[in-house]
């Protein structure tokens, strides 16, 4: 008789045990679910995009289901940028065109692995916008320079255009003789101590004539020696009070020139007016930095 009343006990146990499995698993699948349903319902970006779907030769629900097809990763950040894009695709007055699947394809996934605080996200915005109004092939390399870029670099990229035109750096550069001579700067430096109303006899006077002779739109200088010539004692040395240039952004300018949106030039030493030697480093803008900076809406239009 004293087994008969143990039974029922086990009996309840199994079927406590049971149910706690049950509702563990029910549980589990609950936390999983919102993960799905928030992505479905995160492609705002879509429902931006489909009034201008005509310029990519895709039909809303076309693109929809290429949606699928795509590596989209956070549908949050194309949002983000659609919506920086709108006000400037809706100031494109002429019809716009088709832009090819070659740049949207990659444009979407790639901009989509951005953090939506991106220092990028201005620069993405501005790239489809100018593939919309005005479509170069280009853009397409565009999109891979930008997905190789972080926030940093973007953020020293902007300094350097400052808020200027990017054609109109180029075009200040070239009158100045850069990129058509390798010691371009050394013959720029030679012409402003020849060409100087007062020559600088003094080193703080010869200090000043550098810093204002390298104050150039799309120029970064990194760092100056001068020293008079034959006299150890003076001596000076540094990046000018106005330079962005800092040692600890020394990598970014290095990934910039790497890929190909800046460039870099040393001077070696030089001897100025026979009395100063001279030595500068510095980055500048390439013609394919200003370019990029065009396409991407950096800088003064």
């Amino acid at each position: 008789m004293a087994g008969a009343r143990k039974q029922p006990v086990k009996i309840q146990a199994k079927a406590n045990i049971e149910a706690t499995a049950k509702y563990s698993v029910k549980k589990t699948v609950t936390q999983r679910i919102p993960d799905d349903v928030t992505r479905a319902r995160a492609s705002a970006w879509l429902t931006i995009l489909s009034p201008i779907t005509e310029w990519a030769g895709l039909k809303g629900d076309e693109l929809r289901y290429k949606r699928e097809l795509l590596r989209i990763h956070r549908e949050e950040t194309l949002t983000a940028i659609m919506r920086r894009a709108a006000p400037g695709l809706a100031k494109i007055r002429r019809p716009i065109g088709p832009v090819p699947m070659k740049f949207l394809v990659p444009f979407l996934e790639n901009a989509s692995l951005e953090e939506v605080d991106s220092e990028l996200m201005q620069m993405w915005a501005g790239l489809l916008v100018s593939s919309a109004g005005n479509y170069s092939g280009d853009n397409v390399y565009y999109v891979r320079l930008l997905s190789q870029m972080s926030s940093q670099q973007a953020l020293v990229f902007e300094k350097i255009i400052g808020g200027r035109s990017p054609s109109a750096i180029e075009d200040s550069l070239t009158r100045m003789s850069f990129e058509f001579r390798h010691d371009f700067l050394a013959y720029y430096l030679k012409s402003c101590f020849e060409q100087a109303k007062r020559k600088p006899r003094s080193l703080v006077s010869a200090w000043t004539l550098l810093h204002k002779s390298l104050n150039i739109s799309g120029l970064v200088v990194e760092h100056i020696d001068l020293g008079r010539k034959d006299v150890e004692d003076e001596y000076t040395s540094g990046p000018p009070t106005y330079s962005i240039y800092q040692d600890n952004l020394d990598n970014d300018f290095a990934i910039l020139a790497g890929l190909g949106l800046l460039k870099r030039t040393d001077t070696g030493y030089l001897v100025l007016n026979g009395q100063w030697d001279v030595k500068v480093l510095a980055y500048y803008l390439s013609p394919l930095g200003s370019k990029f900076a065009q396409a991407c809406a950096v800088g003064a239009g």
